[in-house]
Order: C-alpha cells, then structure tokens, then sequence
C-alpha cells in the first residue's frame, strides 16, 4: 500500500504567504503548527502583520481619493512626451560639450510608470510616519548588527543591499527593518542626527528602470523619490528640501558606486 506522502517543510514562502493570509488551505494547518513550535518567529511574524495592516490603514484613504486630473492619461502622455524630448535636448546638449559622458546615460533613462512611483512614495510616507515616532523599537535589526541586517535585507529582497553611509553629511544609521507591500517585501532604513532627527531610506523592488528625483511634501514631512536598477527608493524626513536632496544624492551615488544601495 502506497505510504502518503510527509508535508513538505515550511519555508520562506510558506511564512510569507502567512503573513498576507495567502496560504491555501491544505497549508494551513502544517505553517501554523510549525509556528505553535517556534514561538519567536510567530511572535515577529505577527508583528509583519501588524505592520501591513498599518500600512493599508494609512495608505485608504489615498487609494479612495478620485484620480487627479494631472495623473489621467491624456495629460499623462502629453507630460511624458514633453520629458522624454527635453531629456534627449539635454543629452545632446551634454554629448557636445562632454563627449561619453555618463550624464548622458541619464538623461536616456525611459521614464518610469507615474502610479507605481507614487505608492511608492505613499508607502515610504506610511513607514516613516509609522516607524520614526517609536522610541523603543524603531527598527527591528539594529546597525550594530550590520553584517546581518545587509544579509537579511538581501535574501528578502532577492538582490544585494547594503545600507548606504550617511555618516559623512552628518546621519547615523540606526537599523532596519522589512515592509509587507502588494508585491515584493520592501526594507526601511532609518537614520538620525546629534539633534534626534530621524530620516528614512526606503528601497522596493519594482519593474522600473530608471526615473529622475521627484519632490513631494504632505505637512512638514518631504520625500525625494526615484528609481533605478528595477528599483524605487525614497528619502523621507521632516526637513528642509535641500536637506532632503543631499541624503537622496548620497544614497544614488553609492547606489550607481556599487550597484545596490
């Protein structure tokens, strides 16, 4: 008589789908006994959870908004257009005065999918409103465990990242921590200063090739956001414009240094 077959062990997709409540079920009961036996893991597992539901809470009322008229898809097509000629105008501009220059390469970049762009952005507001407030727990790996935090982060993401050093324009990195989104988990690196400014990085793979800095502030809070190497990234902090560029100009050029922020 054929034997049934064992369950297959519980893996990374196994938990993932637990936390965003995907799991069939069939699979159910073997993820959650396995997390009735490691107490730990369900109890940060359980935090994700937390964490996503504060995230779709904060993030409603965008999604409930009517669409902008600036963001409809007429006016859309007419702005793409319209960047894509003044980026090539300028890249021909650069080609005569700096013949193979690397500025060039980005003034070439196509430009990215506006809709993805701005959740990014809503999710990096989301997570520094969420997240810099807290005073016990603002990250859940700390800096003095960066091997282990770049690690985690990678393995998550599926792609190397190593957390960018601000420490020369005056930011030490705290720690870290992985944000649930609708696709790909994304991380949050958070920073602060001597004063107790903290300011964010965030980082979620997305199918975007390249797209120049985009400004936006909601209250005293600001956000530089762009995309790069399928991947947005977001500097948030409540600061000055200009402040917010340095950080966001620090971590691009680490990113371009090294391939991975």
């Amino acid at each position: 008589m054929t034997e049934p077959m064992p369950p297959m062990p519980v893996g990374e997709d196994d938990l993932a789908a637990w936390v965003d409540r995907r799991l069939t079920p069939a699979r159910l009961p073997v993820v959650e006994a396995y997390l009735a036996s490691h107490p730990e893991l369900a109890s940060r597992l359980e935090r994700y959870r937390e964490q996503g539901a504060a995230l779709s809470d904060a993030l409603r009322p965008k999604l409930e908004e009517p669409i902008p008229s600036r963001h409809r898809v007429g006016p859309m097509l007419t702005r793409r257009r319209h960047r894509l000629s003044s980026a090539l105008a300028r890249a021909a501009a650069v080609l005569l005065i700096v013949s193979g220059s690397a500025a060039a390469g980005w003034f070439a970049h196509r430009p990215a999918t506006p809709d993805k762009l701005r959740n990014a952005a809503a999710n990096a507001e989301a997570a520094y409103a969420t997240f810099t407030v807290d005073v016990r727990h603002p990250v859940e790996v700390r800096a003095e465990d960066g091997a282990h935090l770049a690690q985690w982060l990678s393995n998550r993401l599926e792609r190397p990242l190593r957390p960018p050093d601000l420490a020369p324009i005056g930011w030490r990195l705290m720690g870290g921590r992985l944000l649930p989104t609708s696709g790909a988990p994304a991380a949050l690196l958070m920073y602060d200063d001597d004063h107790g400014t903290r300011l964010t990085v965030y980082v979620q793979p997305m199918g975007i090739d390249g797209e120049e800095f985009h400004y936006s502030r909601h209250g005293d809070v600001g956000t530089v956001l762009w995309a790069e190497r399928h991947l947005a990234l977001a500097v948030t902090g409540h600061m000055s414009r200009d402040m917010l560029l340095q950080a966001a100009q620090s971590v691009r050029a680490q990113t371009d240094r090294d391939g991975a922020p």
